[in-house]
């Protein structure tokens, strides 16, 4: 059985979120308050530093991880041997039917409408391959993250981890995974304000924290 690592990079503090993460039985690695590059990293050192971990799995602080569908990857990647796969979430919150996985072909970094799968153009197949997960529940096992930068895919390599998370998966040839029976929420205009104002300001150094949170223990910020 696997026994994977969850990482929350966190700015946020949504109370469902927190829920949401409190019920899933394993272990929980969260950076609190770090830029986004920051973050990554620390989460990728501290994952590879503990060899009793066989995945990480990225959980942005704006993503409610429903715990069926989270089980229902943890199976697949189990029973499959797949070394990433991803769920299936809402881009926004303007509209639950348009997701954040895009078609294989489409640019990632387009942000116009038709280029995102929806409700209505999701394959009906249980897998299916993309052109862009968004992180959705992101499972990446050892042997892959070790060959991961974690780096930023925008902004001088400090944002948009997940396009290039697509990038260097396309430059090794290998696909990316998306599990079509699963839903996470997305709340992404949630705090948005605050999160902005953050990220403007200059940053303080010593705000930063991490929390490790053992299997059946609560997350307390």
């Amino acid at each position: 059985m696997i026994n994977p690592l969850i990482f929350v990079p966190s700015v946020r503090n949504i109370p469902q979120v927190i829920e949401a993460l409190n019920a899933l039985p394993y272990d929980k690695f969260i950076t609190r308050l770090m830029l986004e590059h920051d973050a990554y990293k620390t989460g990728r050192d501290f994952f590879l530093e503990h060899k009793e971990y066989t995945h990480i799995v990225i959980c942005p602080d704006d993503l409610v991880i429903n715990y069926d569908s989270f089980m229902e990857l943890l199976r697949a990647v189990d029973d499959y041997k797949l070394t990433n796969l991803s769920g299936i979430a809402n881009l926004d919150e303007t509209n639950m039917d348009i997701f954040s996985c895009k078609p294989l072909g489409t640019d990632p970094t387009s942000k116009s409408a038709g280029t995102y799968y929806t409700r209505q153009t999701l394959p009906s197949e249980l897998f299916i391959e993309v052109g862009f997960t968004g992180f959705a529940c992101q499972f990446i096992e050892r042997e892959l993250v070790e060959n991961l930068s974690f780096k930023g895919g925008c902004n001088v390599g400090r944002g948009c981890m997940d396009l290039q998370f697509t990038n260097e998966l396309k430059e090794m040839g290998k696909p990316q995974i998306v599990y079509t029976d699963s839903f996470f929420e997305h709340l992404r205009l949630l705090q948005i304000k605050e999160v902005t104002a953050w990220k403007n300001k200059a940053h303080d150094k010593n705000e930063e924290s991490t929390i490790f949170v053992k299997k059946g223990q609560k997350i307390e910020f």
